[in-house]
């Protein structure tokens, strides 16, 4: 499978998350594959297909929109915006993150990091921890 063709398929997989089986990822990770995020490092596809699994409870949305990806030979980093809902954040309103993932591949993906802000993720849509978050990024950026 061409690099190409391989990006292809990770970012159809995950243009809406809640709707793949998890038993797909073995299409396109290694059994050996390094998964990290912000909050999590994650080792191998079996383990990698049960995180994928938990995290989608609580989740009533999560569609990933992909910017123009860069593909060399063996990595790629993927801009995206993730749409995403959750019981627990916002009264379930729909809320949206920027982010970029970082793969890395021979036949598959043997590599795959996730780089986002965790606290526009969760921390800022909890009300009052939000509101306060808010108000000291705003304090930085006048400077």
């Amino acid at each position: 499978m061409s690099s190409r063709t391989l990006v292809k398929e990770v970012q159809s997989y995950y243009r809406d998350f809640l709707v793949r089986d998890p038993a797909e990822l073995s299409n396109m990770y290694s059994d050996k594959i390094v998964f990290r995020d912000p909050l999590h490092r994650i080792e191998g596809l079996s383990a990698l297909k049960a995180y994928f699994s938990d995290m989608s409870h609580g989740l009533t949305q999560c569609r990933f929109r992909f910017e123009e990806a860069s593909i060399t030979r063996d990595s790629a980093c993927l801009p995206w915006y993730m749409h995403y809902a959750h019981q627990s954040l916002k009264g379930g309103r729909p809320l949206r993150l920027r982010g970029c993932s970082l793969v890395r591949f021979s036949d598959k993906v043997f590599y795959h990091e996730d780089f986002y802000d965790m606290g526009a993720m969760v921390y800022e849509q909890v009300p009052l921890l939000g509101s306060l978050l808010r108000r000291i990024k705003l304090r930085l950026e006048r400077g």
